[in-house]
């Protein structure tokens, strides 16, 4: 419901129109009925009114005195004036008072209630409208901050045009000193969280001076827009505000942030190369995984790595790697990471470079059939990569996870061959002419080979491993049957008791006699 007031200086005219319309039907509620426009005026100033319906001639204030006071201070509020023939030549005056409607009196209850439900129409559209109005301010103050930063963000892209720019600025209250500006990138380790990227961003803001800006990219990096009228002033700034930022990032124990400066250009059209050089400069300290800021300046002097180094590197690490010297094969990834550090390759040069290692281990695996490339070089795809370091620890795990592999498989031949020695030891230690030589024909080895091997399988020689078999046998022939010494001697492989009995009491501290009688103690 609209509340609406009248205003008639003739008694019965306000009793018969505040009687005869039906105000709920046309939409309006009649709050208040007055003689002149004075209490009119003194209601209105203290109370909400949408509609005056006001007659002109009245005495102390008439009704186009209060429509132009209204006018001037009220002018939201809808005016109709009620006039005879007679006042006519007021309707010109009435306009300039912004009257919305001009009634000719006597005017009639149908009349009036066909007036008072247009006006209240038109109402409801201003107040649709409004509300409409209203509520898109209301999301566009919501969305400022997100706006601007997109303003800014095509600012330093070059996606903004000169004749739209100054429009943007005043929008946006973005001051531009019009003198010099860099770019500055501060880019965010993907395990961050939402909440500690808004506040590392809030608390950079309180950091930076009123002319400058910080906001987040599309890639959700942290952007510096600076501007100094000087350029040796912007160093030791981008100094300071980068060492917040890596104290920042410290007292979260977090990974820590990259941060790259582009170069200082003396306008706006310039910002695209500044930011461009930034990104150049945060993508290499990223990949270097430098705690420090770069500027664009400073890997533009750096030469770029040199295939025919890349390729020596990679070559001797996989002969390394291939012949089981897993530290060594360590030792030149750690050089090939120095040498790396120290020329400038982009973050798709660095992982094409890893790609051709990655290759050449997956197919060193394939040829030996260790465990698939999918179950070991699934974490170490290049585009996994964050920084060099990541990159080394990654490998390394590698050579080593393949080098104790190969070396579980040397082992298993290893044992394999050790107990098919032992069985054919134990198969022919009674032949008194059984040698090294003869164990060695039938394993198709070298006596050094297999001695070897013996050893470090067994921690025995062939003559110690021959030599307690045939002891153990010559123990349970003491015990088990009545040979005579020199009949068992026979037996195990000896050709002269007498050495026999030499080599046994060596072995067991006692006589064959002697260990025969420990049967019946």
């Amino acid at each position: 419901m609209y509340k609406m007031i009248f205003v008639d200086d003739e008694a019965i005219v306000r009793e018969g129109i505040s009687s005869c319309v039906p105000w709920d039907e046309v939409g309006f509620q009649l709050v208040g009925v007055f003689e002149h426009g004075l209490d009119a005026l003194e209601y209105i100033k203290n109370n909400p009114v949408d509609l005056v319906l006001s007659d002109i001639n009245m005495p102390r204030m008439s009704g186009l005195e209060l429509s132009r006071v209204l006018g001037e201070k009220f002018p939201d509020i809808i005016i109709i004036l009620l006039t005879g023939y007679d006042d006519f030549e007021y309707a010109q005056e009435a306009i300039r008072n912004q009257v919305r409607e001009f009634i000719l009196k006597p005017i009639t209850r149908n009349e009036l209630s066909t007036v008072l439900s247009t006006i209240r129409k038109e109402l409801d559209l201003e107040r649709s409208s409004r509300l409409q109005q209203d509520m898109l301010k209301a999301k566009l103050d919501q969305s400022f901050p997100l706006l601007k930063e997109r303003f800014l963000c095509r600012l330093i892209s070059d996606s903004v045009s000169i004749d739209k720019l100054q429009d943007r600025k005043a929008f946006f209250q973005w001051t531009d000193l019009e003198s010099l500006y860099q770019v500055v990138i501060l880019k965010i380790p993907s395990s961050w969280s939402e909440l500690e990227r808004f506040s590392l961003g809030e608390f950079l803001k309180g950091l930076v001076k009123d002319v400058d800006e910080v906001f987040f990219s599309r890639m959700e990096d942290i952007i510096f827009l600076i501007q100094e009228s000087r350029q040796d002033r912007f160093k030791a700034y981008t100094t300071m505000l980068a060492q917040e930022a890596f104290n920042f990032a410290s007292s979260l124990d977090k990974p820590m942030i990259s941060i790259g400066c582009g170069e200082v250009v003396d306008g706006i059209p310039l910002l695209e190369r500044s930011y461009q050089g930034a990104c150049t400069a945060v993508d290499y300290s990223r990949s270097l995984g430098l705690s420090q800021v770069v500027t664009v300046e400073e890997i533009r002097n750096r030469e770029a790595p040199s295939p025919e180094k890349l390729n020596q590197y990679t070559s001797e690490m996989m002969n390394h790697i291939k012949d089981g010297r897993a530290r060594d094969s360590i030792k030149i990834l750690r050089e090939l990471i120095e040498y790396l550090e120290t020329h400038y390759q982009t973050p798709q040069q660095l992982s094409s470079i890893f790609l051709q290692l990655y290759s050449s281990i997956s197919l060193f695996i394939r040829d030996l059939e260790l465990v698939s490339p999918e179950g070991i070089l699934g974490s170490l795809n290049p585009s996994h990569f964050e920084a060099l370091t990541t990159a080394e620890k990654a490998i390394e795990s590698l050579i080593l996870n393949i080098d104790e592999q190969i070396r579980q498989r040397r082992k298993g031949v290893l044992l394999s061959r050790i107990d098919r020695a032992k069985s054919i030891i134990q198969e022919r230690f009674i032949d008194k002419d059984f040698s090294l030589n003869d164990i060695c024909l039938e394993l198709y080895l070298s006596t050094s080979q297999f001695s070897l091997l013996f050893k470090e399988g067994t921690d025995m020689t062939f003559v110690e491993y021959l030599t307690f078999v045939r002891m153990e046998e010559a123990k349970q022939l003491l015990w088990s049957s009545d040979l005579k010494s020199y009949e068992i001697a026979e037996q195990v492989g000896f050709s002269d008791p007498r050495y026999f009995s030499i080599i046994f009491k060596k072995h067991t501290g006692m006589t064959a006699m002697e260990y025969r009688r420990t049967r019946t103690q």
